[in-house]
């Protein structure tokens, strides 16, 4: 069996899980009740949940900007913004293992070469969004643990989450170094390898050197994990639950760690089931908190449609013509740090 059949039946096992658990889910809710609580949405909190993951999206790709700026590879801003949309519409339509990722380190590839520092910049980008929401869920958690207390299991699964998250991190911030400890190992015939990881780890092993540009990011990196929760917490409120702001801003890092685990199909699953155990716990039913979850999913959705419109109409390389003089008059060292 080749590698793209392994990857054709990992997907199809994503699938297939993240539908199960759903399938459980639903069986243990009135589906009409829960079909009748999206009839009495207010539509201004639903606007505005729309608008903020459009604006999240926003604050992401300039992450990523800066990221390239400070590597001395400026890219036009509208350009990351496109790629980034059109990494979203990848991830969340197409059923393939080609994520928002990986089309972002096609089309940079492919734009300058050098795809060590391709990758490191998208690695670096992620990272930090991954530590944003670490700190937020551990915030929060502190803020909200007395809920817990009638589910010390539960709080127990919890804290494992937040831990194992912070394990994570301490393994990919120390990432240039291990890298570099790899490519002291000798072992016959990887040599191609090694230089690869070398260029990998110098890649990473740079952003060290612009601390300005970092805590920009991981500050952007913050305000976007808050867009995020708040684009939950408008949902919420769409549906009229009772939910405090400091519960959900708990619950949604929780939810996104455990929709990590790559059993589940795009987090479906994970994210319902996480919602209907600790919405419970506030006694929001099971059914208001799947409508929750559905709708959450469905503005991601929405708003991931414009990177399917840009990459039907051929925006990434419009825009790569149009702007390559751009690149030519953008000066090549970070303005941050200078």
């Amino acid at each position: 069996m080749n590698k793209r059949s392994h990857r054709t039946l990992f997907v199809l096992f994503q699938i297939f899980v993240s539908a199960a658990l759903l399938f459980f889910l639903l069986r243990q809710v009135d589906v009409e009740r829960l079909v009748a609580i999206w009839g009495s949405v207010r539509q201004p909190f639903l606007w505005l949940a729309l608008a903020l993951q459009l604006g999240g999206l926003l604050i992401s790709a300039l992450k990523w900007w800066l990221l390239l700026r400070a590597s001395g590879q400026p890219m036009p801003y509208l350009w990351t913004v496109r790629i980034y949309l059109i990494g979203q519409f990848f991830s969340n339509f197409l059923p393939t293992q080609i994520g928002g990722d990986a089309v972002r380190v096609f089309y940079l590839t492919r734009r300058i070469g050098r795809p060590a520092l391709v990758l490191a910049s998208v690695f670096v980008e992620r990272i930090t969004g991954f530590l944003a929401l670490t700190l937020i869920g551990a915030v929060a958690l502190s803020l909200s643990a007395d809920r817990l207390n009638s589910a010390p299991q539960l709080l127990l699964v919890v804290i494992g989450c937040l831990l194992a998250a912070a394990g994570g991190l301490v393994v990919a911030l120390a990432a240039p170094w291990g890298v570099r400890w790899l490519t002291r190992i000798k072992l016959p015939d990887v040599r191609a390898w090694q230089r690869r990881l070398r260029s990998f780890a110098e890649s990473l092993a740079m952003y060290y050197a612009y601390p300005r540009t970092l805590a920009l990011v991981i500050a952007l990196a913050l305000g976007y994990q808050l867009s995020w929760i708040a684009v939950n917490y408008a949902v919420t409120s769409a549906l009229s639950l009772a939910a405090p702001l400091a519960f959900i801003a708990f619950m949604v890092p929780i939810s996104d760690i455990i929709g990590l685990v790559p059993i589940f199909f795009n987090s479906l699953g994970a994210r319902e089931g996480t919602f209907v155990l600790l919405l419970g716990l506030l006694g929001v039913p099971a059914e208001s908190a799947l409508a929750a979850a559905f709708l959450i999913f469905a503005v991601r959705l929405v708003v991931s449609l414009l990177g399917g419109v840009l990459y039907m109409f051929g925006g990434v390389e419009h825009l790569q013509r149009s702007q390559s003089g751009d690149l030519a008059a953008a000066p090549s060292q970070s303005v941050i740090d200078e």
